[in-house]
C-alpha cells in the first residue's frame, strides 16, 4: 500500500486542487502520482482489483442494515466470488490445486461463501438493524 501524503497547501494548481488549498497525493511504484481533494479510501490504495473491490463493499455497509441492504450486499459478493471461480475456472489444472495463485483464489473463494451464508442466516426478525449491521461486519473472514 502506498504512503498517502497530506499537503495543507497546493502552491500550485493540480488535478485535486487549486494553488493553497489543501489535497492529498500518492504514488505506486512505477505508476503516476494520485490526487485527491479528500482523504482516499482502502480501494483507491490497491492495485488489486478484488482488494479494491472488496473494500468498496465493506466500507459500503450501511450502519443499520435491512434486508434489502443484505440482499443487494449479497449480491455484490456474489458477483466477486463468480469472479474469483471464473478466475481459478481459468487457470490450468495442475495450477489451481498446486500453485500459490491458486491456492489464494480458493482461500478467497472459501472465504467469500462462507460470508455470504452467514449474511443469509440472519434471522431478521430477532435483530435489530444496528445488530445485523455488526452481525455482517464480524463475519467478514478477512479475505485478502
Amino acid at each position: 500500500m502506498p504512503k498517502v501524503v497530506y499537503v495543507k497547501k497546493a502552491r500550485k494548481d493540480n488535478p485535486a486542487a487549486k494553488a493553497g488549498e489543501p489535497y492529498y497525493w500518492w504514488k505506486f511504484n512505477f505508476g503516476p502520482k494520485m490526487y485527491s481533494a479528500t482523504r482516499p479510501k482502502r480501494s483507491q490504495l490497491t492495485r488489486s482489483d478484488f482488494l479494491a473491490t472488496l473494500w468498496a463493499i465493506e466500507d459500503n455497509i450501511p450502519f443499520e442494515l435491512t434486508e434489502d441492504d443484505a440482499d443487494v450486499l449479497t449480491g455484490e459478493l456474489e458477483e466477486l466470488l463468480d469472479e474469483c471461480q471464473n478466475s481459478l475456472d481459468n487457470m490450468p489444472e495442475q495450477l489451481q490445486d498446486s500453485s500459490d495463485s491458486g491456492m489464494v483464489l480458493q482461500e478467497r473463494i472459501d472465504g467469500l461463501e462462507d460470508w455470504i451464508a452467514s449474511i443469509q442466516s440472519i434471522d431478521w426478525e430477532s435483530v435489530t438493524p444496528e445488530e445485523a449491521a455488526e452481525e455482517v461486519q464480524g463475519s467478514n473472514p478477512g479475505i485478502g
